[in-house]
């Protein structure tokens, strides 16, 4: 059952990352920014991702596991990005 639950909480935290990225003014997934409700709706997931992440391990370890989790997103999310669109103007 825990190893469901740190999973559940890992995908929170990747949506809810993924979320607060397309409310950023300079993302690039989106034709447009998703504004205050993309913000809301990442807030939201991240925090149900701490409650998840927390019923399965200690406040520190949730914490520190959310928080690598959605620098991750954030890291990779605009180079994954920027190379698929390299790859579609190639073609």
């Amino acid at each position: 059952m825990t190893g469901i639950t740190i999973v559940l909480g890992g995908l929170l935290t990747v949506l809810g990352a993924l979320c607060l990225y397309a409310a950023a003014p300079a993302q690039k997934m989106l034709p447009a920014p998703a504004g205050w409700r993309g913000a809301v709706l990442g807030g939201t997931g991240l925090g149900a991702a701490l409650g998840v992440l927390m019923a399965a391990m200690g406040p520190a370890g949730a914490i520190y596991t959310a928080v690598t989790v959605a620098m991750t997103v954030w890291s990779l999310a605009p180079l994954a990005l920027a190379f698929r669109r390299r790859k579609e103007a190639a073609r």
